[in-house]
């Protein structure tokens, strides 16, 4: 049976085709788990759980793919799979140095009527400023998006998602010298599109 057609059914909740997806790109869960070992094991997190973090972001990028968008199946799933393991990460970092930070208040007062809080804030940490920034930084993305052929584009969104080479040759199944162009012409349509 053709990806098209699998897609189609598993769409339709077909769990046969959806099962034969799995099998197909269950890989790519293997690959990400190996990427964050480090990450897991220094964060206290069970193997366990993370995979299982991993699966369900593997069920939801299959049962929320669009065919319509252009996009490899792959590389949806290795994107939804990548950001649903990193936000685990960030969570347990993030409670892992609340405790640590809970020990120290922002608003002691280190200098006459100066707290931590003003001593470190800057206007990078206005709200406002980094919805600007992030905002520009979206239009961008877009744009250099709309400019990549299919092969740019998915090498660009698994570098984005922080992949390296290596795991991009892994998942797309290109060899060195293809990956390695790919994101050279990455580099120069983006160096040209900022310099506009």
């Amino acid at each position: 049976m053709e990806e098209e057609e699998l897609i189609k059914l598993a769409l339709e909740n077909n769990e046969e085709a959806k099962n034969k997806i799995y099998e197909n790109y269950k890989y790519i869960v293997d690959i990400l788990m190996k990427k964050y070992k480090n990450a897991m094991i220094q964060l206290g997190i069970d193997k366990r759980e993370l995979e299982q973090e991993a699966l369900y972001a593997f069920s939801d990028a299959i049962n929320s793919f669009n065919q319509e968008k252009k996009v490899k199946l792959s590389t949806f799933i290795t994107v939804c799979v990548d950001r649903r393991i990193k936000k685990v990460l960030k969570k347990y970092s993030g409670e892992k140095a609340k405790l640590l930070n809970s020990f120290y208040s922002l608003d002691y007062d280190y200098e006459e009527g100066m707290t931590l809080k003003d001593l470190i804030t800057d206007e990078k940490t206005d709200p406002l400023y980094n919805l600007t920034v992030k905002e520009e930084y979206e239009e961008l993305i877009k744009k250099i998006e709309e400019s990549l052929s299919s092969t740019e584009l998915e090498t660009f969104r698994l570098l984005k998602n922080g992949l390296d080479r290596t795991t991009i040759m892994e998942l797309t199944g290109k060899n060195e010298k293809q990956v390695d162009n790919a994101i050279q012409r990455l580099k120069n349509k983006i160096r040209d599109m900022i310099k506009e």
